[in-house]
Parts: C-alpha cells; sequence; structure tokens
C-alpha cells in the first residue's frame, strides 16, 4: 500500500479546512495518508521542503506519494525534484515560480503579502528547469473558479501541465482555491 504525505496550504494545519474529508477521500481509494504539519511563521520554501523531507526520509520513495495543495504543492514539487517518488499530486499548484512572478496577472499585493524573503527565495525558482528533474506520474488539479478568479493560476497550471512530461491536469468545475470542496474531492476520488 503506498503513503500519500500531504502537504496543507501556507498557514494552515489539520484544522484549518476539513482536510479531514480530503484525507478521508484518498483512504477510501486504499492509500495510507500521513498530513505533514509545516512551521509557516518566518520561514521560506527552503524550510519547508526541509520539513517535508524529514517525514519523507521516513518512506521508500517508490512506496511514496507526495501531495499539497497550494503553497504545499509547491513544497511536494520541490521535494519531487530532489528525490523521485512515486507520483505527485499537486492541487492547485501555486504560482510563485520566478516567471510567475513577472506574470502581469501577479497582484502586487500578494507579494506584499508573503513578505520580502519569500519573494526573493520564489524568484530563484525556474520551474521550467526544476520540471527537468521530476519523472514521475503527476496529477493537476485546479478549480476553474479559481482560474476564472486568478488568471495567474491558471497559467501556472497549464504551463506545469505542458513541462511535466508525465502529467494530468484536472479542471474542476463549481470549484474555487479549496481542497476540501466537494466537488474537489469528487474530482480526486474519480482521479486517484
Amino acid at each position: 500500500m503506498k503513503t500519500v504525505l500531504f502537504v496543507p496550504g501556507y498557514q494552515e494545519d489539520l484544522s484549518s479546512r476539513d482536510y479531514a474529508a480530503t484525507i478521508l477521500a484518498i483512504k477510501k481509494r486504499g492509500y495510507k495518508v500521513k498530513f505533514v504539519p509545516i512551521r509557516w511563521p518566518y520561514t521560506t520554501i527552503e524550510q519547508w521542503v526541509d520539513e517535508l523531507d524529514k517525514t519523507y526520509n521516513e518512506y521508500e520513495s517508490s512506496n511514496t506519494i507526495l501531495a499539497g495543495f497550494s503553497y504545499g504543492a509547491m513544497t511536494a514539487f520541490m521535494s519531487a525534484t530532489k528525490r523521485n517518488p512515486s507520483e505527485l499530486w499537486l492541487f492547485s499548484l501555486s504560482p510563485y515560480f520566478s516567471d510567475d512572478l513577472k506574470s502581469i496577472n501577479m497582484k502586487q499585493t500578494w507579494l506584499k503579502g508573503i513578505g520580502q524573503r519569500r519573494v526573493t527565495t520564489f524568484s530563484k525558482l525556474d520551474f521550467k528547469q526544476l520540471a527537468k528533474s521530476v519523472h514521475c506520474k503527476v496529477l493537476l488539479f485546479a478549480g476553474q473558479l479559481e482560474i476564472d478568479t486568478w488568471p495567474v493560476i491558471g497559467e501556472r497550471t497549464a504551463d506545469a501541465h505542458q513541462r511535466l512530461k508525465n502529467s494530468r491536469l484536472i479542471k474542476i468545475k463549481d470549484a474555487g482555491h479549496d481542497v476540501a470542496n466537494k466537488q474537489y474531492i469528487a474530482a480526486i476520488e474519480k482521479t486517484i
């Protein structure tokens, strides 16, 4: 049985949204799930990946699926570039790679809200180069409402789908930026 290491969204923990429903949906499909909490305050993606990797080191890559939501998806992706998991599930992949930061659709208020140190760290992450290091099957999930609301999320998702060779893109009608949304969960159950 494969284990899914699940990383939540920014500033979130198990109680921040109905992650229990999302985890239950994954378990129903025959997987073990380990929720990986991240210490978000005063840290950057480098520390988030280190925290995930501490848990990941306890598992065999061939039996491990890395999964994450939003910033957690970025964290799972970055970990996958160093040590190839069995699969990679990216739920609402955040658009904070170097190319995204230059996008005309990137809201400057978002950048101010995440802090200068994080922006500086993100600006060093070249998705095009990083994607070359991911060789496993990748499932990219995105809510159509989040794509409609924030076009830069749609751009990041489309680019990731194009660059990740073994990827499949799942757009979820009537779902926004919420991995615990009923339509989102139904799409996860149907796909995995």
